[in-house]
């Protein structure tokens, strides 16, 4: 009875790999939603094999993407629509899970004490508790998801993002390669930033944008950036850009991969999309790290994901230091295959 269940477990593990690289691959809108539900549908056999529990995070499968909510908050977010009036949450502490690993090198470093929550229609913006009494403007990040990852699924890592001091604005979108959801995002934040009766109302710098996303949001960061001259630089972790779409790119750009992804592999899209961008860029790959690693362990990535907007958002000097050649970066004996130019 064992065998049978690690033989079925082992067919629905690479079920999984080969729906998920196909769709990590696609145009975003292109894919149909039986191939979306095929995905969720498999994953869930998988999951529920005492096998598959059993295993270690640095494995070849992909891990689960619900460690940062609930079961039944899934379940929730499933068959209750986002609400289309704006409602800010409680303020969330800063928690361990959500630190960066690094002290920040940010030249005037922001006291951030917890960040907050709001929900407006389709976009859910993550931000400094500190924003709602400061008269400075704030940098903004546009996150777009990965295939089928529903935005709650990266919590940690975005709260991350707003502790070191940004906006952090997601469209719920699980399908964003062409970018344009995160140009969407950026719209939106910057409407806000002209309503009177916005939270945001004169708290957005609208000239430090900047992009960031994780695999196929990872490609659609690159072709943002292509199609939108407003945003400033690009992070993208896992992500599946072709190179065609990377070519010429001049916003500075972060490449963050694991050695243990099989499902976008970095020598055919991480790799080659660093190799294809024409302006400042850096690319390193996280020792055992696989594809969902950003979402169950965000801090192992979050440190230097700041530090990169710190430096091309805030035009900060030492955070730029961190991505020299002899800098942090290439010395972290947890990375590796570190790469910079221009």
């Amino acid at each position: 009875m064992k065998s049978i269940r690690i033989l079925k477990s082992t067919a629905a593990l690479l079920l999984v790999l080969t729906v998920l690289c196909g769709l990590c691959a696609c145009r975003s809108k292109e894919v149909t939603e039986a191939a979306t539900n095929a995905v969720v549908t498999v994953a869930a056999v998988f999951e529920s094999t005492e096998e598959a529990a059993a295993q270690p995070e640095l494995t070849t499968q992909p891990e689960p993407t619900t460690l940062a909510e609930p079961t039944a908050l899934a379940e929730e977010t499933a068959t209750e629509p986002i609400p289309t009036t704006a409602r800010p949450t409680t303020a969330v502490k800063p928690t361990a899970a959500s630190q960066r690993p690094a002290p920040t090198t940010a030249a005037e470093p922001a006291e951030i004490n917890g960040v907050e929550t709001l929900r407006d229609g389709g976009k859910t913006v993550v931000y400094p508790s500190a924003l709602k009494n400061s008269a400075k403007r704030w940098p903004v990040i546009a996150w777009a998801n990965g295939t089928g990852c529903p935005t709650w699924s990266y919590t940690a890592l975005l709260q991350a993002l707003a502790e070191g001091g940004y906006i952090v604005v997601a469209d719920e979108s699980v399908m964003t390669a062409d970018g344009t959801d995160q140009i969407d995002s950026i719209d939106y934040i910057l409407r806000q930033n002209s309503d009177k009766t916005s939270p945001f109302y004169q708290k957005i710098d609208a000239e430090s944008l900047g992009v960031c996303g994780h695999s196929q949001g990872g490609r659609s960061c690159v072709n943002a950036a292509q199609a939108d001259r407003r945003i400033r630089c690009v992070v993208s972790i896992a992500g599946s850009s072709y190179v065609k779409e990377a070519r010429g790119l001049s916003a500075p750009c972060l490449f963050l991969t694991g050695t243990n992804d099989l499902i976008v592999v970095s020598s055919q899209w991480c790799k080659p999309a660093y190799n294809a961008v024409a302006g400042r860029a850096a690319y390193a790959s996280l020792k055992g790290g696989i594809h969902t690693t950003c979402m169950t362990n965000p801090e192992k990535v979050s440190g230097y994901i700041l530090s990169w907007f710190d430096a091309y958002l805030k035009n900060d000097l030492s955070a730029k230091k961190v991505f020299a050649p002899d800098g942090r970066l290439a010395r972290d004996p947890a990375w590796q295959d570190f790469q910079s130019k221009n």
